[in-house]
């Protein structure tokens, strides 16, 4: 049986008995990743594009004041800042109940839940992409850019989420830059091509074959085309298959039967192989005669069929590079491992922009007490320079007066000092301590030192 949602989560319990900010929100995250939730429950929370902008009004209205909206093939989480986090907990829910249509119940266990610090930490580690399926990888900073961009052109964005998502986007970059955690492909397609531009400088001048309709040898043939490959020729069984994938990669091709792959490997300086074959099709003898051929030119092939296609002796031959299945395979792994080694140094990255962040974000605890400190003060300043002005001072020159208003400015900065420093500094002492009290005795003190100028 399902329970009300404000009864459901025992971190609510928690945080409902934490005093609330007057005008600083605290944050949270709300949500489920390829971690926690198959894909057919996260599916049930994903919005279309234009389904989003109504989310983001419609809970802003409900009360929480800064919200964004990020999905991913992989994640779907709502950002959030608000001033009473049990209440916009509670709301988030309600609505995440409403766009998938079940009861918090059935999906409460999949969901995680980051306030504060913990929010911060993993935003950034979201961001930098140590947390995605395929470590390293670019897609998710630009997914994230675009969430944050719709939230802040529909104005559900403030103070607080703005910084954080810039300070997101910061630590990705200096991820990506200062780390090799995106060096070395990991995708068997893209490997191959890799390998490609380093044999061949110009793909533009060099023609590829690909021999049969696997989804492999398509991809690849995709990804040489997207590096603008000089020509392609396709060898099939069925001439319908060889026209659809020309048709897929957008390109003209020359179709030949598979029949004619001994001619039509004398054209090219590379061969993808992935058709079902019993036996090799491209055999020694072929081979040599390429050699004969291309005068010894360089040739990459490229066996990704299983049993395979091409006779493994071929590379042996000079100025032939093979690679098989199992080649290209134990190069991703070996990548992915290069990657892995990088994930401390980035963690590291990460938690000190985290840290920075943060010292930010307690600092404006004391702000809005500071701002209403200097405002108190400088009201008091020009309301008794104005009485001064039209009565004793009547007598001097605006530019004489303009040295008294700014003596009184100085003044008053100098008087204000020691107080605003003693608050900061107080503030700074107690950010190592546990969110909730360094809170609380931050507000008691900024309360007091208000109550003081103010009363």
């Amino acid at each position: 049986m399902c329970i009300p949602i404000s009864q459901s989560s025992p971190d609510s319990i928690v945080l409902s008995k934490m005093k609330k900010i007057d005008t600083v929100p605290e944050m949270a995250i709300v949500g489920m990743s390829h971690k926690t939730a198959p894909v057919e429950m996260r599916e049930c929370f994903s919005l279309h594009d234009d389904e989003v902008p109504r989310f983001l009004e419609r809970t802003q209205s409900r009360g929480v004041s800064e919200v964004v909206y990020v999905a991913t093939c992989n994640r779907v989480e709502i950002y959030f800042a608000t001033a009473d986090i049990p209440k916009g907990m509670q709301i988030i829910l309600e609505e995440l109940e409403n766009i998938s249509s079940l009861k918090h119940c059935e999906f409460d266990s999949m969901t995680y839940r980051k306030y504060s610090r913990d929010a911060v930490l993993h935003m950034l580690t979201v961001a930098s992409s140590l947390d995605s399926m395929v470590v390293g990888e670019n897609e998710i900073i630009g997914q994230m850019k675009k969430a944050y961009g719709r939230a802040v052109q529909k104005q559900t964005t403030g103070v607080v989420l703005n910084r954080l998502f810039h300070q997101a986007f910061k630590t990705a970059k200096r991820v990506r830059t200062e780390t090799g955690i995106s060096k070395n492909p990991l995708s068997i397609a893209y490997i191959a091509t890799e390998l490609a531009k380093k044999i061949f400088e110009n793909l533009g001048e060099r023609r590829a074959l690909l021999i049969g309709a696997g989804e492999m040898g398509e991809l690849i043939l995709k990804y040489l085309t997207k590096y603008n490959i000089g020509g392609v020729t396709i060898a099939n069984r069925s001439i319908h298959n060889a026209e659809r994938i020309a048709a897929d990669i957008n390109r003209s091709a020359r179709i030949v039967p598979l029949d004619d792959v001994a001619d039509a490997a004398m054209d090219v300086d590379i061969i993808i192989s992935s058709a079902s074959s019993p036996s090799y099709i491209v055999t020694e003898a072929i081979a040599k005669e390429l050699q004969k051929r291309r005068d010894h030119q360089p040739l990459f092939l490229i066996d990704i069929a299983v049993p395979r296609n091409i006779d493994p002796r071929i590379a042996d031959f000079h100025d032939i590079f093979l690679y098989n299945i199992d080649d290209l395979k134990m190069i991703a792994d070996d990548n992915l491992k290069n990657r892995l080694n990088e994930v401390e140094i980035a963690e590291k990255l990460i938690e000190s922009d985290a840290e920075e962040f943060y010292r930010w974000y307690e600092g404006l605890e004391v702000v809005p007490a500071i701002q209403r400190i200097r405002e108190t003060f400088d009201g008091i300043r020009k309301k008794e320079l104005k009485k001064y002005r039209h009565r004793k001072l009547k007598h001097l020159s605006d530019e004489d007066f303009k040295y008294i208003e700014d003596l009184t400015a100085q003044i008053m900065t100098k008087t204000l000092h020691n107080p605003i420093m003693h608050l900061k500094q107080y503030q700074s002492e107690k950010k190592g301590h546990s969110r909730g009290a360094a809170a609380d005795s931050v507000r008691e003190k900024t309360k007091l030192i208000v109550e003081l100028f103010e009363k």
